[in-house]
């Protein structure tokens, strides 16, 4: 399953509406958010600390300043495809100069959609097959890939998910409640309170493990179970690595 992060910005909600179920056929399990006007989706952006993966702008709304929007969009980040909507070819100069990802006639047909995202899933380097974390907080459904995430902590019924990009995403509940979606996978239990992905280990000692500038404690209750289940995956790695040299 494919996870990707989609902003539609497009008052217009049928044509929205039709997108996102499109959308959602063509990257399943992706955050796909719909936003009526430019200044929610700035809004949206300013408290989001990872940008976008993708925003679909329709550019001939009365309500969107479309234009607009896509420059204060790239004032602040160069790298999210941004892909222009209008049923006419009249911003097709400004989409050169905003370095635009796409530019679709309206009505989007969804055999145009999946022309234009599986490039972009390639560009993205999105592993289909990778493993997911799903949740749900707040009325919103999250979707992490595995790689995301660095290590999981747990307090007061609060499960933290810290991201390979520094972001924390939280939701209630116990570390417990993730244990089926984390089986068989590079996640490592090392303490009642911590959950740590050994892809992204840095260093270990008898009694912690080092994510970047994170000490991660072992507990005396993990402690075997940790190392041994550590060095099982670094003997594993040890492995694949010389099949690969030779």
């Amino acid at each position: 399953m494919t996870m990707m992060t989609i902003a539609i910005c497009d008052d217009m909600q049928a044509d929205a509406r039709k997108l996102h179920k499109q959308l959602e056929r063509i990257v399943p399990g992706s955050e796909i958010r719909i936003f009526k006007s430019g200044e929610l989706l700035l809004e949206e952006l300013e408290k989001k600390r990872k940008p976008y993966d993708a925003i679909f702008v329709n550019m001939d709304s009365k309500k969107v300043d479309g234009l607009e929007t896509i420059r204060k969009i790239r004032e602040r980040e160069m790298s999210v495809a941004v892909i222009f909507m209008s049923r006419s070819d009249e911003y097709y100069r400004d989409a050169f100069d905003l370095f635009a990802y796409n530019y679709l006639l309206k009505p989007v047909t969804a055999a145009t959609s999946e022309y234009i995202m599986e490039p972009l899933k390639k560009r993205l380097n999105i592993n289909t097959d990778e493993r997911v974390i799903h949740f749900q907080y707040r009325a919103r459904v999250y979707t992490l890939r595995h790689s995301q995430v660095s290590f999981i902590t747990s307090s007061l019924h609060i499960v933290n998910f810290h991201m390979t990009d520094g972001s924390i995403l939280q939701c209630r509940g116990k570390l417990k409640d993730f244990e089926k979606q984390l089986e068989n996978s590079t996640f490592l239990r090392c303490h009642q309170s911590f959950i740590i992905n050994m892809e992204r280990i840095t260093g270990a000692k008898n009694d912690s493990f080092r994510i970047g500038a994170h000490v991660i404690p072992i507990s005396r209750s993990y402690n075997r179970v940790a190392h041994e289940k550590y060095d099982e995956y670094l003997r594993f790695q040890q492995e694949c690595n010389g099949e690969e040299t030779e």
